[in-house]
Protein backbone atom coordinates (compact mmCIF):
# COMPACT_ATOMS: atom_id res chain seq x y z
CA UNK A 1 0.00 0.00 0.00
CA UNK A 2 1.06 3.20 -0.80
CA UNK A 3 2.36 6.01 2.49
CA UNK A 4 -0.06 8.36 0.82
CA UNK A 5 -3.58 6.07 0.87
CA UNK A 6 -2.30 4.93 3.92
CA UNK A 7 -1.89 7.98 5.80
CA UNK A 8 -5.45 9.29 4.20
CA UNK A 9 -7.17 6.14 5.80
CA UNK A 10 -5.76 6.77 9.41
CA UNK A 11 -6.29 10.21 9.44
CA UNK A 12 -9.77 9.99 8.12
CA UNK A 13 -10.42 7.92 11.11
CA UNK A 14 -9.59 10.01 13.69
CA UNK A 15 -8.59 13.52 11.66
CA UNK A 16 -10.04 16.99 11.53
CA UNK A 17 -10.40 18.33 7.75
CA UNK A 18 -8.25 21.10 6.70
CA UNK A 19 -11.19 22.81 4.49
CA UNK A 20 -14.43 20.84 4.87
CA UNK A 21 -14.66 20.80 9.05
CA UNK A 22 -18.38 20.96 8.95
CA UNK A 23 -18.61 18.46 6.58
CA UNK A 24 -16.68 15.87 8.08
CA UNK A 25 -18.15 16.39 11.56
CA UNK A 26 -20.40 14.26 13.67
CA UNK A 27 -24.16 14.31 13.79
CA UNK A 28 -27.12 12.42 15.17
CA UNK A 29 -29.96 12.36 13.01
CA UNK A 30 -32.97 10.53 14.36
CA UNK A 31 -31.59 7.71 16.54
CA UNK A 32 -28.29 7.68 13.98
CA UNK A 33 -24.75 8.73 15.57
CA UNK A 34 -23.37 10.04 12.00
CA UNK A 35 -19.52 10.28 11.73
CA UNK A 36 -19.85 13.02 8.57
CA UNK A 37 -22.67 14.61 7.04
CA UNK A 38 -22.28 12.82 3.18
CA UNK A 39 -24.91 11.38 2.76
CA UNK A 40 -25.71 8.69 -0.11
CA UNK A 41 -28.34 9.74 -2.20
CA UNK A 42 -31.36 7.26 -3.45
CA UNK A 43 -30.67 6.15 -7.27
CA UNK A 44 -32.69 3.10 -9.02
CA UNK A 45 -30.06 0.78 -10.72
CA UNK A 46 -32.14 -1.93 -12.27
CA UNK A 47 -29.78 -4.84 -10.64
CA UNK A 48 -32.21 -6.92 -8.77
CA UNK A 49 -33.73 -9.70 -10.81
CA UNK A 50 -37.26 -11.08 -9.74
CA UNK A 51 -37.61 -8.11 -7.30
CA UNK A 52 -35.35 -9.47 -5.16
CA UNK A 53 -31.91 -7.74 -3.54
CA UNK A 54 -29.21 -10.14 -4.13
CA UNK A 55 -25.14 -10.40 -3.31
CA UNK A 56 -24.21 -8.04 -6.39
CA UNK A 57 -26.55 -5.21 -4.49
CA UNK A 58 -24.91 -6.37 -1.13
CA UNK A 59 -21.13 -5.68 -3.07
CA UNK A 60 -22.30 -1.98 -4.24
CA UNK A 61 -23.83 -0.62 -0.99
CA UNK A 62 -20.96 -2.14 1.04
CA UNK A 63 -18.38 -0.58 -1.73
CA UNK A 64 -19.87 3.04 -1.06
CA UNK A 65 -20.28 2.43 2.94
CA UNK A 66 -18.10 4.26 5.44
CA UNK A 67 -17.89 4.32 9.06
CA UNK A 68 -20.49 6.13 10.50
CA UNK A 69 -22.17 6.90 6.85
CA UNK A 70 -26.02 7.32 5.67
CA UNK A 71 -26.95 5.59 2.48
CA UNK A 72 -30.31 5.86 1.28
CA UNK A 73 -31.27 2.73 -0.92
CA UNK A 74 -32.74 2.96 -4.45
CA UNK A 75 -36.35 3.36 -4.52
CA UNK A 76 -37.58 0.03 -3.12
CA UNK A 77 -41.47 -1.10 -3.75
CA UNK A 78 -43.96 -1.96 -1.33
CA UNK A 79 -47.18 -2.07 -3.15
CA UNK A 80 -48.14 -4.56 -5.72
CA UNK A 81 -49.06 -1.43 -7.79
CA UNK A 82 -46.09 0.79 -6.96
CA UNK A 83 -43.32 0.03 -9.66
CA UNK A 84 -42.59 1.25 -12.37
CA UNK A 85 -39.00 0.16 -13.50
CA UNK A 86 -37.15 -3.32 -14.73
CA UNK A 87 -35.13 -5.09 -11.95
CA UNK A 88 -36.14 -3.06 -8.68
CA UNK A 89 -35.85 -4.45 -5.54
CA UNK A 90 -39.19 -4.60 -3.54
CA UNK A 91 -40.07 -5.08 0.22
CA UNK A 92 -43.81 -6.81 -0.93
CA UNK A 93 -43.75 -9.61 0.87
CA UNK A 94 -41.67 -11.36 4.22
CA UNK A 95 -39.57 -13.04 1.60
CA UNK A 96 -38.47 -9.87 -0.24
CA UNK A 97 -37.79 -8.13 2.89
CA UNK A 98 -35.24 -11.05 4.36
CA UNK A 99 -33.31 -11.11 0.55
CA UNK A 100 -32.59 -7.24 2.01
CA UNK A 101 -31.16 -8.95 4.97
CA UNK A 102 -27.86 -9.30 2.60
CA UNK A 103 -27.23 -5.73 1.42
CA UNK A 104 -28.46 -4.41 5.26
CA UNK A 105 -25.30 -6.81 6.49
CA UNK A 106 -22.88 -6.11 4.27
CA UNK A 107 -23.68 -2.05 5.28
CA UNK A 108 -23.60 -2.91 8.85
CA UNK A 109 -20.09 -4.83 8.36
CA UNK A 110 -18.57 -1.51 7.35
CA UNK A 111 -20.43 0.39 10.03
CA UNK A 112 -22.42 2.25 8.17
CA UNK A 113 -26.46 2.94 7.94
CA UNK A 114 -28.64 2.38 5.35
CA UNK A 115 -32.33 3.53 4.71
CA UNK A 116 -34.89 2.23 2.47
CA UNK A 117 -36.76 4.67 0.51
CA UNK A 118 -39.87 3.49 0.76
CA UNK A 119 -41.78 4.58 -3.10
CA UNK A 120 -44.97 4.15 -5.31
CA UNK A 121 -44.86 5.06 -8.75
CA UNK A 122 -48.15 6.08 -9.73
CA UNK A 123 -48.83 6.85 -12.97
CA UNK A 124 -44.93 6.68 -13.76
CA UNK A 125 -45.61 2.95 -14.81
CA UNK A 126 -46.91 0.98 -17.80
CA UNK A 127 -49.51 -2.25 -17.77
CA UNK A 128 -46.24 -4.39 -17.65
CA UNK A 129 -46.05 -3.38 -14.13
CA UNK A 130 -48.99 -3.91 -13.25
CA UNK A 131 -51.00 -6.61 -11.72
CA UNK A 132 -52.62 -8.50 -14.31
CA UNK A 133 -51.40 -5.98 -16.79
CA UNK A 134 -54.23 -3.52 -15.32
CA UNK A 135 -53.72 0.47 -16.03
CA UNK A 136 -51.44 2.00 -13.65
CA UNK A 137 -52.65 4.27 -10.57
CA UNK A 138 -52.71 7.53 -9.62
CA UNK A 139 -54.80 10.37 -7.65
CA UNK A 140 -56.56 11.15 -11.39
CA UNK A 141 -57.61 9.47 -14.31
CA UNK A 142 -54.54 11.16 -16.21
CA UNK A 143 -51.83 10.52 -18.86
CA UNK A 144 -49.27 7.91 -17.84
CA UNK A 145 -45.55 9.38 -17.73
CA UNK A 146 -43.23 7.15 -18.95
CA UNK A 147 -41.59 6.71 -21.83
CA UNK A 148 -43.04 3.03 -22.60
CA UNK A 149 -46.58 4.03 -22.02
CA UNK A 150 -48.49 3.78 -25.25
CA UNK A 151 -49.55 7.20 -26.86
CA UNK A 152 -52.61 8.74 -25.11
CA UNK A 153 -52.78 5.65 -21.98
CA UNK A 154 -53.66 6.92 -18.90
CA UNK A 155 -53.60 6.06 -14.98
CA UNK A 156 -56.80 4.77 -13.22
CA UNK A 157 -58.01 7.13 -10.69
CA UNK A 158 -57.75 5.12 -7.29
CA UNK A 159 -60.74 4.68 -5.64
CA UNK A 160 -61.33 5.71 -1.58
CA UNK A 161 -61.10 2.34 -0.29
CA UNK A 162 -58.13 1.50 -2.30
CA UNK A 163 -56.14 4.79 -1.03
CA UNK A 164 -57.07 3.12 2.09
CA UNK A 165 -55.22 0.31 1.28
CA UNK A 166 -52.21 1.74 0.11
CA UNK A 167 -52.03 3.72 3.14
CA UNK A 168 -51.82 0.51 5.12
CA UNK A 169 -48.85 -1.17 2.76
CA UNK A 170 -46.82 1.98 3.68
CA UNK A 171 -46.81 1.06 7.32
CA UNK A 172 -46.19 -2.59 6.35
CA UNK A 173 -43.40 -1.71 3.86
CA UNK A 174 -41.58 0.23 6.84
CA UNK A 175 -42.33 -2.64 9.29
CA UNK A 176 -40.73 -4.84 6.85
CA UNK A 177 -38.23 -2.70 5.93
CA UNK A 178 -36.73 -2.04 9.75
CA UNK A 179 -37.84 -4.97 11.30
CA UNK A 180 -37.16 -7.68 8.84
CA UNK A 181 -35.11 -6.44 6.04
CA UNK A 182 -32.59 -4.76 8.79
CA UNK A 183 -32.45 -1.25 7.82
CA UNK A 184 -31.99 1.57 10.16
CA UNK A 185 -34.68 3.71 8.96
CA UNK A 186 -36.87 4.36 6.52
CA UNK A 187 -37.83 7.69 3.94
CA UNK A 188 -41.35 8.26 2.56
CA UNK A 189 -40.29 9.25 -1.41
CA UNK A 190 -43.28 12.00 -1.14
CA UNK A 191 -41.50 13.72 -4.59
CA UNK A 192 -40.29 13.14 -7.82
CA UNK A 193 -43.39 12.75 -9.61
CA UNK A 194 -44.19 9.59 -7.84
CA UNK A 195 -47.84 8.75 -6.33
CA UNK A 196 -47.40 10.82 -3.24
CA UNK A 197 -47.00 13.62 -5.30
CA UNK A 198 -49.47 13.39 -7.91
CA UNK A 199 -51.88 13.43 -5.00
CA UNK A 200 -50.26 17.31 -3.97
CA UNK A 201 -49.69 18.54 -7.11
CA UNK A 202 -52.58 20.11 -8.48
CA UNK A 203 -52.05 19.58 -12.56
CA UNK A 204 -52.15 15.33 -11.61
CA UNK A 205 -55.27 15.74 -8.63
CA UNK A 206 -58.19 16.45 -10.05
CA UNK A 207 -60.45 14.80 -7.63
CA UNK A 208 -63.36 16.49 -6.01
CA UNK A 209 -63.59 14.40 -2.87
CA UNK A 210 -61.86 14.37 0.22
CA UNK A 211 -58.41 13.94 -1.47
CA UNK A 212 -58.83 16.53 -3.95
CA UNK A 213 -59.42 20.23 -3.99
CA UNK A 214 -57.65 22.25 -1.64
CA UNK A 215 -54.24 22.24 -0.74
CA UNK A 216 -54.98 20.36 2.69
CA UNK A 217 -57.29 17.55 1.07
CA UNK A 218 -54.35 17.19 -1.63
CA UNK A 219 -52.15 16.63 1.27
CA UNK A 220 -54.60 14.38 2.92
CA UNK A 221 -52.91 11.06 1.12
CA UNK A 222 -49.17 12.10 2.26
CA UNK A 223 -49.94 12.60 6.05
CA UNK A 224 -52.15 9.56 6.16
CA UNK A 225 -49.00 7.47 4.77
CA UNK A 226 -47.10 9.35 6.88
CA UNK A 227 -49.37 8.16 10.18
CA UNK A 228 -49.20 4.63 9.03
CA UNK A 229 -45.50 4.73 8.91
CA UNK A 230 -44.86 6.05 12.23
CA UNK A 231 -47.29 3.87 13.59
CA UNK A 232 -45.45 1.25 12.32
CA UNK A 233 -41.40 2.45 13.26
CA UNK A 234 -40.11 5.28 15.25
CA UNK A 235 -40.84 8.65 13.85
CA UNK A 236 -36.91 9.17 15.21
CA UNK A 237 -36.08 6.20 12.62
CA UNK A 238 -38.05 8.01 9.31
CA UNK A 239 -37.22 10.54 7.11
CA UNK A 240 -39.28 12.43 4.46
CA UNK A 241 -38.47 13.74 0.64
CA UNK A 242 -40.07 16.61 -1.25
CA UNK A 243 -39.17 18.22 -4.29
CA UNK A 244 -41.13 20.95 -4.70
CA UNK A 245 -39.31 22.81 -7.43
CA UNK A 246 -37.84 20.17 -9.66
CA UNK A 247 -41.66 19.56 -11.82
CA UNK A 248 -40.01 15.76 -12.57
CA UNK A 249 -42.95 13.70 -14.34
CA UNK A 250 -45.02 16.76 -15.15
CA UNK A 251 -46.36 17.20 -11.49
CA UNK A 252 -46.45 21.09 -11.17
CA UNK A 253 -48.91 23.66 -9.35
CA UNK A 254 -49.33 27.46 -9.07
CA UNK A 255 -49.12 27.69 -5.83
CA UNK A 256 -46.25 25.34 -4.70
CA UNK A 257 -44.96 27.85 -1.87
CA UNK A 258 -48.14 28.27 -0.63
CA UNK A 259 -48.36 24.12 -0.79
CA UNK A 260 -45.22 22.67 0.31
CA UNK A 261 -45.47 25.64 3.43
CA UNK A 262 -48.48 23.80 4.74
CA UNK A 263 -46.82 20.42 4.08
CA UNK A 264 -43.25 21.26 5.81
CA UNK A 265 -45.11 23.09 8.91
CA UNK A 266 -47.35 20.27 9.41
CA UNK A 267 -44.38 17.74 8.95
CA UNK A 268 -42.87 19.87 12.37
CA UNK A 269 -45.34 17.60 14.07
CA UNK A 270 -44.09 14.52 13.44
CA UNK A 271 -40.57 14.71 14.37
CA UNK A 272 -39.24 13.03 12.18
CA UNK A 273 -35.42 12.45 11.75
CA UNK A 274 -34.99 14.24 8.73
CA UNK A 275 -37.03 16.19 5.47
CA UNK A 276 -34.88 15.64 2.17
CA UNK A 277 -35.11 18.13 -0.33
CA UNK A 278 -34.33 18.27 -3.92
CA UNK A 279 -33.06 21.23 -5.30
CA UNK A 280 -34.58 22.66 -8.40
CA UNK A 281 -31.33 22.08 -10.42
CA UNK A 282 -31.00 18.77 -9.26
CA UNK A 283 -28.28 17.25 -11.65
CA UNK A 284 -25.49 19.53 -12.38
CA UNK A 285 -24.11 22.66 -11.35
CA UNK A 286 -24.72 25.30 -13.96
CA UNK A 287 -21.98 26.65 -16.27
CA UNK A 288 -19.69 29.25 -14.40
CA UNK A 289 -21.85 28.84 -11.48
CA UNK A 290 -19.59 30.60 -8.04
CA UNK A 291 -19.49 27.60 -5.01
CA UNK A 292 -22.63 29.52 -3.64
CA UNK A 293 -24.91 29.42 -6.29
CA UNK A 294 -27.21 27.43 -4.29
CA UNK A 295 -27.54 30.01 -1.47
CA UNK A 296 -30.62 31.50 -3.12
CA UNK A 297 -32.63 28.60 -3.72
CA UNK A 298 -36.14 28.34 -3.83
CA UNK A 299 -36.33 25.84 -0.99
CA UNK A 300 -35.02 28.21 1.54
CA UNK A 301 -38.52 29.40 2.05
CA UNK A 302 -39.20 25.47 3.84
CA UNK A 303 -35.95 25.10 4.69
CA UNK A 304 -36.60 28.05 7.38
CA UNK A 305 -39.85 26.36 8.64
CA UNK A 306 -37.51 23.01 9.72
CA UNK A 307 -37.67 22.73 13.46
CA UNK A 308 -35.17 20.33 15.63
CA UNK A 309 -34.98 17.85 15.84
CA UNK A 310 -35.86 17.40 12.81
CA UNK A 311 -32.74 17.76 10.44
CA UNK A 312 -32.14 18.95 7.02
CA UNK A 313 -30.77 17.07 3.86
CA UNK A 314 -30.31 18.54 0.52
CA UNK A 315 -29.65 16.75 -2.89
CA UNK A 316 -28.93 18.42 -6.13
CA UNK A 317 -25.39 19.58 -7.81
CA UNK A 318 -23.11 19.75 -4.38
CA UNK A 319 -19.62 18.66 -4.02
CA UNK A 320 -17.39 19.26 -1.23
CA UNK A 321 -17.01 22.88 -1.44
CA UNK A 322 -21.06 23.13 -1.84
CA UNK A 323 -21.40 20.76 0.65
CA UNK A 324 -19.28 22.61 3.31
CA UNK A 325 -20.71 26.40 2.72
CA UNK A 326 -24.17 25.07 2.82
CA UNK A 327 -23.65 23.26 6.17
CA UNK A 328 -20.94 25.82 7.79
CA UNK A 329 -23.97 28.49 6.58
CA UNK A 330 -26.32 26.58 8.90
CA UNK A 331 -29.06 26.10 5.28
CA UNK A 332 -28.00 21.94 5.76
CA UNK A 333 -27.15 19.96 8.19
CA UNK A 334 -26.44 16.67 5.87
CA UNK A 335 -25.70 17.04 2.30
CA UNK A 336 -26.84 14.10 -0.42
CA UNK A 337 -24.37 13.19 -3.72
CA UNK A 338 -26.15 10.64 -5.81
CA UNK A 339 -24.07 10.63 -9.58
CA UNK A 340 -20.38 11.12 -7.62
CA UNK A 341 -20.99 7.88 -5.50
CA UNK A 342 -21.70 5.91 -9.54
CA UNK A 343 -18.01 6.10 -10.00
CA UNK A 344 -15.98 6.63 -7.09
CA UNK A 345 -17.59 3.88 -5.09
CA UNK A 346 -15.04 5.59 -2.18
CA UNK A 347 -16.32 9.40 -2.69
CA UNK A 348 -15.68 10.10 1.29
CA UNK A 349 -12.12 8.96 1.49
CA UNK A 350 -11.69 11.01 -1.87
CA UNK A 351 -12.93 14.22 -0.78
CA UNK A 352 -11.04 14.00 2.74
CA UNK A 353 -8.15 13.71 0.50
CA UNK A 354 -8.56 15.74 -2.05
CA UNK A 355 -8.29 13.49 -4.57
CA UNK A 356 -9.35 13.71 -8.23
CA UNK A 357 -12.81 12.39 -8.93
CA UNK A 358 -13.59 10.13 -11.65
CA UNK A 359 -15.76 11.29 -13.64
CA UNK A 360 -17.54 8.60 -15.96
CA UNK A 361 -20.14 8.97 -18.87
CA UNK A 362 -22.85 6.44 -19.82
CA UNK A 363 -22.76 6.59 -23.29
CA UNK A 364 -24.11 2.59 -23.47
CA UNK A 365 -26.45 2.88 -20.99
CA UNK A 366 -24.24 0.82 -18.72
CA UNK A 367 -25.24 2.17 -15.54
CA UNK A 368 -28.14 0.87 -15.84
CA UNK A 369 -28.02 -2.61 -17.90
CA UNK A 370 -27.89 -6.26 -15.79
CA UNK A 371 -24.51 -7.24 -14.43
CA UNK A 372 -21.78 -5.65 -12.96
CA UNK A 373 -20.14 -3.75 -15.38
CA UNK A 374 -21.17 0.54 -14.69
CA UNK A 375 -22.19 -1.29 -10.91
CA UNK A 376 -19.59 -2.59 -9.02
CA UNK A 377 -16.90 -2.26 -11.57
CA UNK A 378 -15.06 1.24 -10.27
CA UNK A 379 -11.94 1.43 -8.73
CA UNK A 380 -11.33 2.79 -5.39
CA UNK A 381 -7.95 4.61 -4.39
CA UNK A 382 -6.27 1.42 -2.88
CA UNK A 383 -7.23 -0.35 -6.11
CA UNK A 384 -6.02 2.40 -8.44
CA UNK A 385 -3.14 2.64 -6.94
CA UNK A 386 -2.66 -1.05 -6.86
CA UNK A 387 -2.89 -1.09 -10.48
CA UNK A 388 -0.38 1.55 -10.90
CA UNK A 389 2.05 -0.20 -9.16
CA UNK A 390 1.80 -3.25 -10.75
CA UNK A 391 1.94 -1.21 -13.97
CA UNK A 392 5.28 0.15 -12.56
CA UNK A 393 6.10 -3.13 -11.99
CA UNK A 394 6.00 -4.55 -15.05
CA UNK A 395 7.41 -1.40 -16.99
CA UNK A 396 10.94 -2.38 -14.98
CA UNK A 397 10.31 -5.83 -15.86
CA UNK A 398 10.12 -5.18 -19.07
CA UNK A 399 12.80 -2.62 -19.07
CA UNK A 400 15.10 -5.26 -17.87
CA UNK A 401 14.92 -7.75 -20.17
CA UNK A 402 15.11 -5.61 -23.04
CA UNK A 403 18.09 -4.35 -21.32
CA UNK A 404 19.60 -7.99 -21.31
CA UNK A 405 18.56 -8.40 -24.92
CA UNK A 406 20.56 -5.77 -25.71
CA UNK A 407 23.57 -6.65 -24.15
CA UNK A 408 23.77 -10.40 -25.64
Amino acid sequence: MAPLVKDTLESFLSGVHPTAPHVFSPITVGDLTLSHRIVMAPMSRSRSPKEEANDLNALYYSQRATRGALLISESTIFSSTGNGYPDVPCLITDDQARAWKKVTSAVHDKGAYLVSQLCHVGRVSIPDFQPDGAAPVSASATPLISARAAPGATARALEVEEIKAIVKEYGAGARRAIGIAGFDAVEVHAGHGFLISQFLHASSNLRTDEYGGSIENRARFLFEALDAVVAAVPASRVGIRLSPFLGAHEVKDDATPELFSYVVRKLQDYRLAYIHFSEPATFKKPKDAPVDWHATSQLNQFIELVKAPTKVLITGGYYLAEAELAISSGRAHLIAMGRPFITNPDLVLRFWNGSELFVGNDPTGMYYLPGPKGYTDFDTLLEAEAKKLVEASTKDVDAAEDKAKDSK
